[in-house]
């Protein structure tokens, strides 16, 4: 969507810092069509969250200030420009997963349930037309001015992100992020990397590196959800024979079916210096 000169304009950005302990903050800015100077309205810093997260609460953050300001007092339309398309394309989808219970439509959990649902009910109190648009990363100068201002915001005014779910995490052996686990009713044998609890729905999601027996090899790293009676009989650093289901949507781990001992790290020792 193209930007409209008779709309007020806000750019959003979020940012997180993996490697200082997913230091996180958003940010936004904003310029009115009869007035081309820029104006910073939201900036927050986050001790510890997620890009996603922090994606979608500037489209929040931005939303909630067009409602103090009563923007819809003099102008008639506000869009907002992301380069998110976890925030874009998830804004049509949030009122199907809210009907269907937080979940996607295979029965999937969907994670932040509690900044789309704060995000649904902002939306729906603001008495003005407002259009969430898909704009290319740093495409603009406002785009690369919010870009530093998010990664700003992260380095400062730490607050507590009270929706995060951190859960449990181990060292992985497989760098790279998990990709959902192509389910075919496998028997397959996992090392546990890391679990938490999705909210709401109280199953357990997983990551988990997969072992190949055959060449003592991790061959890769994947995430699936199980229930809790199941998630109380895997744990971190240990390697369980298990069996998936048959859902590529919706991976589940239906049955834990042995423990398997895998093999150890072996640690090179320090030379001692010879006199």
């Amino acid at each position: 969507m193209k930007p409209d000169p008779h709309a007020v304009q806000i750019t959003v950005d979020g940012s997180c810092f993996l490697d200082q302990g997913r230091k996180s903050g958003y940010a936004g800015v904003l310029v009115y069509p009869d007035d081309q100077i820029e104006n910073e309205i939201v900036f927050q810093g986050f001790k510890e969250s997620t890009n996603q997260r922090m994606e979608l609460l500037a489209c929040i953050a931005a939303m909630k200030w067009v409602k103090e300001e009563e923007i819809g007092r003099q102008y008639s339309r506000v869009q907002i420009f992301s380069d998110s398309k976890y925030v874009v394309d998830g804004q049509f989808a949030a009122p199907y997963w809210r009907k269907n219970g937080w979940c996607n439509a295979p029965g999937r959990p969907i994670a932040n349930s509690d900044l789309w649902k704060e995000f649904l009910t902002v939306r729906s109190k603001i008495r003005i037309r407002i259009d969430i648009c898909k704009v290319q990363g740093k495409s603009s100068p406002h785009l690369k001015r919010v870009d530093k201002l998010a990664k700003a915001a992260a380095q400062s005014h730490p607050r507590i992100d009270r929706g995060l779910i951190v859960g449990k995490i181990g060292r992985a052996k497989i760098k790279g992020t998990a990709t959902m686990y192509p389910a075919a009713n496998q028997e397959i044998v996992v090392r546990i990397v890391g679990s938490k609890i999705v909210r709401k729905i109280r199953v357990n999601r997983f990551v988990f590196e997969v072992f190949d027996e055959k060449t003592s090899n991790y061959v890769s790293k994947h995430f699936a959800y199980c229930m809790p009676v199941i998630g109380a009989q895997l744990h971190r650093q240990r390697g369980f024979r298990v069996r998936m289901n048959d859902n590529i949507d919706y991976p589940q781990i239906l049955e834990v079916i042995e423990e398997v001992p895998l093999p150890k790290t072996e640690r090179k020792k320090k030379s001692s210096a010879v006199p």
